[in-house]
């Protein structure tokens, strides 16, 4: 996916578009991911999280094809609506497997290397799209897209399957009722999980995703390879410290985590508007790399934990549409932000989100698993 980062505001700039316009390109995407997460988590109990996954990469195969060969901005903002349904179905389906087969001792560690598999593609991305924009122009990442789309496709269909008997026994039991939304959103730590997912989903789309690439290319000059190798600063970073900061959580707790990284990635947003150069852009980079290596697993492994005993289905539907709430709002927000004040303005309001998070979950999450403080219990003697 990461593949059409670096151009995705540049092709929308392509249509004609201002900023705002431009920001769209990103949260159609997001807002299909909104629309489809908690019907996805229903079906994904009911028929199967392999089931979904499969459709979801034919869905989003098909649309990246379409992407490269949209006609009008309106359309392709149609494709991507799509796009967004598909990678829902694909992405609340694969967190529900994660949280069917996880143990809380283990979560951590085991999300930290499966972030880490997804970095490894993130990471080497938006490089490899920037050379192919740069190469064969801005609709050829398109279909680098949907290629590795197809790749994704047959790894689903032939590898991966749904643990024994969790159709039946989640299917003859959930199902939406707002008793269970209410009860799950009154779970403090659930609620504080889903508003860390909220904020960091708001900062790789708003700043990441749409502001880095277009201060680069506006106000530093940078074409879509330097853009590519910026993304990919602050990717290949969280790949290097993803791993043991999945092993942190597992030991230290969810919550110091969550405050942490969210602490360090407030900093990160806060630098990039003082930067003067490609080298000072991917030194910010990459400490934006740095506050997102427990972005990922930490507030997941805690939604997770707090939710066990609830529909896995429903209650990764409901986390994952709280992360594209903030997908949808992000672009449009800082898009907005940057027509009416300049191309900084948006990052500055992000680091105030951000704090304003850090502040939240540090006064009313409650931790769900840490080791060393079970260590910490020492048996009474016999």
């Amino acid at each position: 996916m990461s593949i059409v980062s670096p151009i995705l505001p540049l092709y929308a700039e392509s249509f004609n578009v201002n900023y705002t316009m431009v920001s769209l390109a990103v949260s159609m995407y997001a807002f299909g991911r909104f629309l489809a997460d908690v019907p996805v988590g229903l079906l994904a109990d009911k028929v199967g999280r392999r089931l979904m996954m499969v459709l979801g990469t034919i869905i989003l195969t098909i649309c990246s094809l379409l992407n490269a060969t949209a006609p009008t901005f309106a359309l392709f903002l149609l494709y991507r609506l799509l796009e967004g349904v598909g990678s829902a179905m694909w992405m609340t389906s694969r967190t529900t497997l994660l949280a069917d087969i996880l143990r809380p001792e283990e979560r951590g560690r085991v999300m930290s290397y499966f972030q880490a598999f997804m970095l490894l593609g993130s990471s080497a991305g938006p490089t490899v799209g920037g050379f192919i924009a740069t190469a064969h122009g801005l609709r050829a990442p398109f279909y680098a897209y949907a290629a590795v789309g197809v790749l994704s496709l047959l790894l689903t269909f032939f590898l991966i399957h749904d643990p024994e008997g969790v159709v039946k026994k989640r299917g003859e039991s959930s199902g939406f009722s707002l008793p269970l939304i209410k009860r799950l959103l009154t779970n403090r730590s659930y609620s504080m999980a889903c508003l860390a997912t909220f904020t960091i989903f708001f900062m790789r789309t708003g700043i990441r995703s749409t502001i880095i690439p277009l201060y680069a290319d506006s106000v530093l000059h940078l074409d879509a390879n330097a853009i590519g190798i910026v993304i990919s600063c602050a990717t290949i970073t969280n790949l290097i410290v993803t791993i043991p900061v999945g092993h942190a959580i597992d030991y230290y707790g969810r919550k110091p985590i969550i405050v942490v990284t969210l602490a360090v990635t407030a900093l990160s947003t806060l630098l990039f508007p003082f930067t003067t150069s490609f080298i000072t852009l991917c030194a910010a980079a990459v400490v934006l790399g740095l506050g997102t290596g427990g972005a990922g697993q930490a507030p997941l492994a805690l939604a997770t934990d707090a939710t066990i005993d609830e529909p896995h289905g429903l209650s990764m539907g409901v986390y994952r549409l709280f992360g594209d709430v903030g997908f949808v709002v992000g672009p449009i927000l800082m898009g907005f932000i940057a027509d009416n004040s300049n191309l900084s303005m948006p990052f500055y309001v992000t680091t105030v989100i951000i704090i304003v998070n850090v502040v939240l979950v540090q006064l009313f999450a409650k931790e769900t698993y840490s080791r060393k403080k079970a260590d910490s219990i020492v048996a009474p003697p016999e």
